[in-house]
């Protein structure tokens, strides 16, 4: 028809539903209602292009938003106000704030308020050297009475130069970290010597975890942009595809409120099942469910029917987001699954790696305070580095000492262990030390065997021990476990769980002894009677554990065991000429005694063996 084509070429040249209308009125037909028909569908690709166009209006604006508060301008302007607080706050005649550069590992100043030479103003500080150097490579404060005198740092003419220049004597500087990393050093100086207190070092460490979560959220800001650009991206490609559909659109527009209001895993796993229905998961790279909406359980596998989207930042995988239909979907539906679990994982990509950037925060920080703890019990840094946890220390009762052949897989299983369960854990020697909130060793010990075997596939023992009065006795607490570990691996108990007590009255001597060195023990205190008993049906040996266990009065032991006296006294006289030694003499009964305590032990049920399952089988991983 001449109108269809009329109308067809005024849409290309952008004609308006007003101009669409007149064209129609000019076109002169005797079938109206066919020119009713044509127009109304021209009228409606109008309106879902002028939709289109408006859609990518507000996501413009949206964008502009996000690019306005990414500012850096605000970065420098709370960094000059943490300085100025952090010189005031400590009364201190200086205060500055270096930035860090992680490639090179050098140090240079970046905000300061107090300092009058040029040369201190631009001061940059090399790898290792001087106090911002240490505390940038042990990523500890660290603080001086009067540095020039102080032997303790790497010197350089450089640096003793603008500083005798600037006149300064006592200093303290803390490193800035987030995510793990040291991102700057902040400083505080007097120009005369003087010690500084703990609460000083307390005070100027918390202003520098402010100053690390403004560099972060600043990263947050820029990472935030660059997903906004991509999704911009998206939405262009969406506008020129006729393969888009208003679903899509919406969950555009709903996927950007969750990533601008810092919504949960959760909130996205929810936003993914209200578009698709069915049931949505998002995991971690080892196949644990992190968050889950809809009421299929089915093992997160292709087999099964889940359409698995990867999450991943430059090639590292991150986990995926996973999507059970249903019903089987036809082919423009399973098109839109695709697009949408595309989009949910870029954006899980960054909820992740904020929430393990975060977790590897606190799983240093314990290392550093166990570590602390270990070297020393009394330690003034202790309560610093507790403050930068997430859980009550005092509360943390037991400590679990771990041991497998394969330390790296149990490390990690601990960790995992110990942030599921609120604990802490680090490499403790050649095992590894869990710190967990319970108050019985022997089933914290137990559990944790069974639990850690089947997730590494291999036995891991462990030893448990109280931690009676807090952070402060964490060290005797330690050594202990450890000796009831070695113990049970002594006594042949590899793959199983308990306290000291369960290993008494020697832990340590056995701790020390192998399996093969504790049988050898056994038989050469006990083997002829052993022998003698095996081959004759005799009762030599349990007769003897009996007198001794009744201080050695023979008339007890019978009646414990209802023979009559001459009996046991038979026994006892056939036992010394077999062995050539009297039962009577001191040191053969000390000797005897713990070989018949090791023996027993040796035959005593530690709780039931862990059942060993394959790695794979134990992590679940959607495959």
């Amino acid at each position: 028809m001449t109108l269809e084509r009329e109308l067809l070429k005024a849409l290309a040249a952008g004609a308006s539903s007003k101009e669409l209308r007149t064209l129609a009125k000019l076109t002169s037909t005797a079938d109206m209602d066919a020119v009713s028909g044509v127009l109304a569908d021209a009228l409606q690709v109008r309106q879902h292009l002028d939709d289109l166009v408006e859609r990518e209006r507000n996501l413009v604006q949206l964008a502009e938003s996000v690019r306005e508060l990414a500012g850096l301008d605000a970065v420098d302007s709370v960094l000059l106000s943490i300085v100025s607080r952090s010189r005031r706050l400590l009364m201190a005649d200086v205060a500055y704030f270096l930035s860090f550069d992680q490639d090179t590992s050098m140090a240079n100043m970046m905000v300061s308020e107090g300092i009058l030479s040029d040369a201190f103003a631009n001061l940059r500080v090399p790898p290792n050297e001087g106090i911002s150097g240490l505390i940038a490579a042990s990523r500890k404060p660290s603080w001086t009475a009067d540095y020039m005198a102080d032997a303790r740092y790497l010197h350089n003419d450089v640096i003793d130069s603008a500083t005798r220049e600037e006149g300064l004597h006592a200093i303290l500087g803390v490193p800035v970290l987030r995510s793990g990393r040291v991102v700057g050093l902040l400083l505080a100086a007097d120009r005369r010597p003087h010690d500084f207190l703990p609460q000083d070092v307390e005070l100027l460490f918390s202003l520098a975890q402010h100053a690390g979560v403004l560099i972060e959220n600043a990263t947050v800001h820029q990472a935030g942009l660059q997903t906004v650009e991509r999704l911009e991206e998206a939405v262009q490609s969406l506008r020129s595809s006729e393969a888009a559909t208003a679903n899509i659109m919406d969950f555009q527009d709903r996927l950007f409120a969750v990533l601008m209001t810092n919504g949960s895993l959760k909130d996205l796993a929810r936003l993914v099942q209200e578009s698709l229905g069915g049931t949505s998961i998002v995991g971690d790279d080892d196949g644990r469910v992190l968050a889950r909406a809809g009421s299929s359980d089915a093992p997160v596998n292709k087999e099964f029917g889940w359409t698995i989207e990867r999450i991943g930042i430059d090639a590292s995988p991150l986990g995926f987001v996973a999507h059970l239909d249903d019903s089987p979907l036809v082919p423009a539906a399973a098109a839109e699954q695709r697009q949408i679990l595309g989009r949910a994982a870029t954006v899980a990509a960054l909820m992740i790696s904020k929430l393990e950037a975060d977790l590897t925060t606190v799983r240093e920080r314990a290392v550093e305070l166990i570590t602390e703890l270990l070297s020393n019990p009394q330690s003034e840094q202790a309560p610093v580095l507790q403050s930068g946890l997430p859980m009550d220390i005092d509360a943390l009762g037991t400590v679990l000492v771990a041991q497998a052949s394969d330390k790296s897989p149990l490390l990690r299983s601990a960790q995992q262990r110990a942030d599921r369960g609120g604990g802490l854990a680090a490499t403790f020697r050649d095992a590894v030390l869990l710190w967990v909130p319970s108050q019985d060793p022997r089933e914290a010990a137990r559990k944790m065997a069974e639990a850690l075997s089947d997730s590494i596939g291999a036995p891991v023992t462990v030893g448990g021990a109280q931690v009676p009065n807090g952070p402060s006795t964490l060290a005797p607490a330690a050594t202990e476990a450890m000796h009831t570990m070695r113990a049970l691996i002594a006594l042949g108990h590899v793959g199983r769980g308990a306290q000291g007590s369960d290993v008494a009255p020697f832990p340590t001597i056995m701790a020390n002894s192998s399996p093969d060195e504790l049988e050898a023990f056994v038989r050469s205190s006990l083997g002829e009677l052993l022998d003698y008993d095996s081959s004759h049906g005799t009762d030599l040996v349990s007769t003897l554990d009996q007198v001794y266990a009744e201080g050695s009065n023979a008339t007890s032991a019978a009646d414990a065991l209802f023979v009559h006296i001459n009996t046991v006294h038979q026994r006892l006289s056939r036992m010394d000429q077999i062995t050539g030694e009297s039962w009577r003499d001191v040191d053969v009964a000390m000797r005897r005694q713990l070989a018949l305590k090791i023996r027993a032990l040796m035959d005593q049920p530690m709780g039931r063996p862990a059942v060993i399952n394959s790695p794979s089988t134990a992590k679940g991983k959607a495959s």
